[in-house]
């Protein structure tokens, strides 16, 4: 079976969409920026219609470049920075607000207050004492009641435009997550949302698959406004008329991380990656039950797949019709979790170290400036800039440099730099492994840090197990492309298998009292900002 699936692949820093041949090959690819704008400390914003324009913009121009047309083009596939929100006109389709991004800050002394105050009326805990509000968010949504996540984001939307609060109250407006506005373009109207990012939101119930009521009305969120939510291959839509030479459907949408998974054949339980984009994200597959994280990490909708409808066994297609029994039996929409540890600053650092601070003037160049010595000595950063993400969980805690002296260079710091971001990195890992029955036994890696040699061989160090690249570290699109391969019968499972080869593996080389120090220096500097507050 011919045919190529479009993937677009929305990320925080910019728009890309790669096309993939019915081997799940990558021929092609288009990328264009988009502007991250920061009005007031805390915020973070963009502007939702220049997402739309640069993310369609690529899907046309990485067709041309293949030299194919829309009519060789099976199904799209979507992937995308989760969390950020846009608020936008369900009539026109017009933005109504900047979109806030997932690293906005702007709602943590809300977050803060609201996590602690005790849940009454929506839940008691075993021994009939009340629980706090944000051990029911917890339980409900499987994450932590933070800025991070998307719901204290609407709420400030709507708090702060009160006509926007009156025309949600008459179902003017629709609310979503960057899929949910990307599909709605795309198809002139469908206001939909894949589970995945759904599960983002704070406002779902993973273990009801539903939107919670509860949490609804606790961030003062009407349910009018919000998408109707998809399995991540389901049916959300086709593009409207014109946009392309065909309308092509759209058969699978992920939020980035769990692409990912899925495309690292992270399948079984147990395996884990960890993505090394403008933040760092590690999930782990737990299986098909949900467990809540005893040690701040977060619990998460890996995927929801429909299994295929299956007839009834020993019976043939006309007796089944013939004796009145039910055709096929109902389908089943497996649903796969998994643990994730949320580091708000991997990539970024090394873009603060290029535009900030002028260290380099291109982010390649901060492996050679990090090996210009053999040590970061004392120098330790905490890249803290938007808060602690896991397991510390703190948005009061500032980004520092300590352990410097006169001796220091910016070589001493790079390479500090790309230490911070192992370090976060096992400390997430430590606090999974306290979570998981299933030992890790080795790391796959993608992003674009991953390249990085220097970095990918200190994490290998510190976390003791091997770490592994593949080939093809834009695992993000590829995730999506190949659930939406699957989807359409492009491809099957060796498909999926024969995709996904090593091109390095980083095996632990370091020894146990360097470790030891390594962690000790980190952990010291931890301490030291923690006690600051």
């Amino acid at each position: 079976m011919a045919g190529y699936i479009l993937a677009l692949d929305q990320g925080t820093t910019s728009s890309r969409a790669i096309l993939y041949d019915d081997h799940a090959r990558p021929i092609k690819m288009a990328q264009q920026p988009t502007t991250l704008t920061t009005p007031k400390a805390g915020f973070v914003e963009q502007d939702a219609q220049q997402i739309w324009q640069t993310q369609i913009s690529c899907a046309h121009d990485v067709i041309n470049q293949a030299g194919l047309l829309a009519t060789d083009v099976t199904s799209i596939a979507i992937t995308n920075q989760r969390e950020s929100i846009v608020i936008w006109d369900k009539q026109t389709g017009k933005p109504l607000a900047p979109a806030i991004i997932w690293q906005d800050r702007r709602t943590a002394s809300y977050c803060k207050t609201l996590a602690s105050e005790s849940a009454t009326g929506m839940a008691h805990s075993d021994n009939g004492s009340q629980s706090n509000m944000a051990s029911e968010v917890q339980r409900i949504t499987g994450l932590r009641l933070d800025p991070y996540f998307s719901a204290s984001k609407i709420a400030w939307l709507l708090e702060n435009n009160p006509k926007l609060r009156v025309r949600a109250s008459k179902g003017e407006i629709a609310v979503g997550t960057i899929d949910s506005w990307l599909i709605y373009k795309l198809t002139g109207g469908e206001h939909v949302i894949d589970v995945t990012n759904a599960s983002r939101t704070l406002l779902y119930d993973i273990h009801k698959l539903a939107w919670s009521e509860e949490l609804c009305a606790l961030f003062s969120i009407p349910m009018n406004i919000l998408p109707k939510v998809l399995p991540s291959d389901g049916d959300f839509g086709k593009t409207k008329k014109g946009l392309f030479a065909k309308q092509i459907p759209i058969h699978a949408v992920l939020g980035d991380q769990q692409a990912a998974l899925f495309g690292q054949g992270c399948l079984d339980a147990g395996m884990a990656k960890n993505t090394y984009g403008t933040g760092c994200f590690m999930l782990m597959n737990i299986g098909q039950t949900p467990k809540l994280s005893e040690h701040k990490l977060l619990t998460t909708i890996a995927w929801q797949r429909k299994s295929t409808l299956t007839r009834p066994e020993n019976l043939s297609f006309d007796q089944i019709v013939q004796s009145s029994k039910r055709i096929l039996q109902p389908p089943k929409k497996e649903v796969t979790y998994a643990l994730e540890g949320s580091v708000f600053m991997a990539g970024a650092i090394v873009q603060w170290l290029r535009d900030n601070l002028g260290m380099i003037k291109q982010s390649s160049e901060v492996e050679d400036l990090a090996r210009q010595v053999d040590s970061s000595e004392d120098v330790v950063l905490i890249p803290a800039f938007t808060g602690l993400g896991a397991p510390y969980w703190r948005s009061d805690i500032s980004a520092s440099i300590t352990g410097m002296s006169r001796g220091t260079t910016k070589a001493h710091i790079a390479r500090a730099a790309l230490e911070a971001v192992a370090y976060q990195t096992y400390d997430v890992l430590i606090a999974m492994q306290k979570d998981s029955p299933h030992p890790l036994t080795e790391l796959r890696v993608d992003g674009g840090a991953a390249n990085n040699d220097l970095l990918m061989q200190f994490q290998a160090d510190l976390l003791g197990v091997p770490v592994l690249r593949p080939k093809d570290t834009e695992i993000t699109a590829k995730g999506a492309a190949l659930l939406a391969g699957l989807k359409t019968g492009l491809y099957d499972e060796s498909t999926m298998q024969a995709s996904w080869q090593v091109d390095r593996i980083f095996e632990p080389t370091m020894s146990s009292d360097a470790r030891e120090q390594h962690l000790n220096k980190w952990q010291r500097a931890i301490d030291r900002a923690l006690r600051a507050i």
